[in-house]
């Protein structure tokens, strides 16, 4: 990534609670020159709390209760790391991350929230099922609701415990009785076999607010039958009761706890103040009391002498004071201090689109007040989902070139990277032909040739095939970005059925400072010596510079005694398997725009992320007699190559092509590659394409791939065996697309079908 001006200091966010996306939207809109910032969390796609019972009610789908991420991290230019912090080392100012390096930070905020506290109640580990995380509880609330529903159905009783007594467990209930019911068009204050209980320690329901809330809740209870069990503690949740600590019990079919609220052991573990009430202790500027930068907010903060109740209000106003005061600490800046409000406005859910409004001593009921709920929590995920479009500036001296060759590179003016990043092919060709050829005995294939390696004979029956590759970073996440971009570079010998022996490197770091570079260099050569431990090649030798973007290179060998796979020796009659689905082009240009969603970028990840190693291997077994690579010149272009040395003709179903998810969305959409016109060029060379015009799937053909898959022709009687092997291998995708229909036609070309 282009960073423009050098790294000197690092900020790292722990946790996608509502404060840091006040954080993030800041970054975006003001970046803060010099200052690299990461983000860690273990939910990307994360939830607004706020939302949860609309979405339980059925009233909301699930991307309406959710912000993703990721688009907010790429326009703000931040690192996104999807990981658990478990420790940190605040003497070093480390965070130590399970599989991947440490990561240095000069200043660190924690948004981590918080948990129903499982220690409290015994059993409730194994045999309940707590409110959060959320993403875990909305997956247990699906198989609730369907044994709910099924029982019901088949007249029989279904007994659902909630143990709380605060508003999340109020909006729970009532969403839950509402759904189940209106599942099964029964009316929700029609008497019927769902039992639902809620327990509580306390004496009334909504006990931190006034009087007419509480009985307006008794009321809505008793009216939906919803039963209210006060003043009692639970001991213990079992397979299919509870038990209270007088020796009672109740019966239960499901136990739900949103009781005690805690966080994780690590932050005490590493050394944080904590208040009384066993959170991170805070100041008025969010400030750590006892390590000055490290910073906290939201349900895991409490600030010293003025506690809080744990709800997402308070979270979300704290977001812009902490925006401001991460930015005036890293920059040497005074703080701002914040004020928490004495009495915050609530507005409880009654799940059949009406709410409570509860402030101090004021109360108000009815749909208008839903109306009003269901329109702040709206547009909280729109603020966070919505996002400027990125703007693009053409740094050209006016007059230099018309209008409308202004208009054309503009539209062309974000470059993309990985494979997208190559020069086109016929440029390419163009170059290599005006170059002169030194000729070498020993030189089997010459580099302006097609195959994927060059061949040198060693003598004996011995071969050495070397290829290189260097790409320009599509991540400012080093150590991913190492690991695909290593499997990239050793697919050109894998395309050839040779095994990687060794590799030489070349990483170009961004001008940064001392502490930053080693940092980032660190995780570059980590990702490449993790990614060749598991191809079993041996990193010998390398260079580094210094370089405007983030880039990273390998040569690499293989020698072998074996005949070789080649990209031109294929029969009529022969089979086409494709190993990966494509879309890496397209992906990672809707990445750079905002417009990917991080489902779709962790799928085209651990594609990417996926070695050819197995599938050279099963191709080989398998007899095939030709194969490629599939990268920057897009299926098209590659197959084109396969087809040129025997002038063939090759049938493509183009249905059959594999996509990754997103991919046919994000071309549809008109979002492609910077290199994805360039390939389109081949397109007088395919035909039957006025029959899919309006199928985006054809575009998919001149999409640039990053770390593809391998394409290779096996004999028809071999297809589905081999097909079958690679699926089995883990290449889940891979595909039967076509076969060759003839060869030493006038020249090469696709039949679409």
């Amino acid at each position: 990534m282009n960073t423009n001006s050098p790294i000197v200091k690092h900020l790292v966010l722990v946790g996608g609670g509502h404060s840091h996306l006040a954080v993030l939207k800041r970054l975006g809109m003001k970046p803060v020159p010099g200052l690299a910032v990461t983000l860690i969390t273990r939910e990307v796609y994360t939830p607004y709390s706020g939302s949860m019972p609309a979405y339980i009610a059925g009233h909301y789908e699930l991307d309406d209760m959710h912000i993703d991420l990721r688009p907010l991290a790429q326009f703000a230019g931040v690192r996104l790391i999807e990981s658990e912090v478990h420790s940190i080392d605040l003497s070093a100012k480390i965070i130590q991350l399970h599989g991947r390096p440490d990561v240095p930070f000069d200043l660190i905020s924690l948004n981590i929230g918080s948990s129903p506290n499982a220690e409290l109640i015994k059993g409730s580990k194994k045999h309940g099922i707590p409110v959060k995380p959320i993403s875990e509880f909305l997956s247990h609330w699906q198989k609730i609701l369907s044994r709910a529903v099924d029982s019901l159905s088949n007249e029989q009783p279904f007994s659902l415990v909630i143990i709380g007594g605060g508003p999340a467990s109020v909006e729970l209930a009532l969403a839950a009785q509402y759904k189940i019911h209106t599942s099964l068009n029964i009316d929700i204050q029609q008497k019927s076999k769902l039992k639902l209980f809620v327990v509580s320690n306390a004496k009334a329901l909504l006990s931190t607010h006034n009087d007419k809330a509480q009985k307006a809740i008794l009321a809505e209870f008793e009216k939906r039958h919803i039963e209210f069990v006060p003043d009692t503690y639970v001991s213990e949740i079992k397979s299919a009761e509870i038990l209270y600590k007088d020796g009672g019990s109740l019966k239960a079919d499901s136990v739900i706890y949103a009781t005690g609220a805690s966080i994780p052991q690590w932050p005490s573990d590493c050394g944080l103040q904590l208040s009384d009430d066993g959170f991170i202790e805070v100041n008025n500027y969010l400030q750590s009391t006892s390590h000055p930068f490290v910073f906290a907010a939201g349900d895991a903060a409490t600030i010293k002498g003025h506690p809080r109740p744990k709800s997402g209000v308070y979270a979300v106003r704290q977001g812009k004071v902490l925006a401001a005061n991460l930015i005036s600490a890293i920059t040497d800046k005074s703080l701002k201090k914040y004020s928490p409000q004495k009495h915050a406005l609530a507005l409880v859910n009654l799940g059949n689109k009406s709410a409570l409004a509860i402030r101090n001593t004021l109360f108000f009921q009815g749909q208008i007040i839903w109306r009003l709920k269901d329109s702040i929590d709206k547009k909280f995920v729109r603020k966070y989902s919505q996002l400027p479009e990125m703007n693009i500036d053409l740094n050209i001296a006016k007059g230099l070139v018309d209008k409308n060759t202004e208009l054309e590179l503009k539209a062309h003016a974000m470059r993309c990277a990985g494979c997208g990043a190559k020069v086109a092919s016929n440029i390419l060709e163009e170059v290599l032909a005006t170059l002169p050829r030194i000729h070498k005995d020993n030189v089997v294939v010459a580099s302006g040739r097609v195959e994927d390696a060059s061949q040198i004979d060693l003598g004996g029956g011995r071969e050495l095939l070397q290829s290189i590759d260097q790409l320009k970073a599509f991540t400012n996440d080093p150590w991913l970005f190492a690991k695909i971009a290593t499997n990239h570079c050793l697919s050109d010998i894998y395309a050839m059925g040779v095994k990687p022996h060794s590799a030489l490197a070349i990483a170009g770091i961004p001008q940064a400072s001392q502490r930053y570079t080693r940092s980032q260099l660190s995780e570059l050569m980590h990702g490449c010596t993790q990614a060749l431990a598991e191809n079993d090649c041996a990193l010998i030798g390398g260079h580094s510079a210094e370089t405007n973007e983030l880039q990273f290179g390998l040569c690499v060998n293989g020698f072998t005694e074996q005949p070789v796979l080649s990209k031109g020796n294929l029969n009529s009659g022969d089979v086409f398997i494709l190993t990966k689905a494509l879309g890496t082009g397209t992906l990672l240009a809707a990445d750079m725009r905002y417009k990917a969603s991080h489902f779709w970028i962790k799928e085209a990840t651990q594609s990417m992320l996926m070695p050819n190693k197995d599938a050279s291997e099963i191709l080989l077994s398998a007899g095939a007699t030709a194969c490629t690579d599939i990268t920057g010149f897009g299926l098209a272009g590659h197959l084109l190559e396969m087809l040129e040395s025997r002038n063939a003709e090759a049938e493509i179903d183009l249905n059959s092509v594999p996509a990754l998810p997103g991919a046919i969305e994000c071309l549809g959409n008109g979002i492609t590659s910077s290199l994805h016109r360039d390939n389109a060029l081949v397109v007088t060379s395919i035909s039957n394409t006025a029959l899919f015009n309006n199928d985006s799937r054809l575009q998919l053909l001149f999409d640039p791939q990053t770390s593809g898959g391998l394409l290779a022709c096996v004999r028809p009687d071999q297809a589905a065996r081999c097909l079958k092997e690679l699926l089995k291998a883990g290449y889940a995708d891979a595909k039967i697309i076509g076969n060759v229909r003839s060869t030493e036609e006038a020249e090469p070309s696709i039949i679409l079908k």
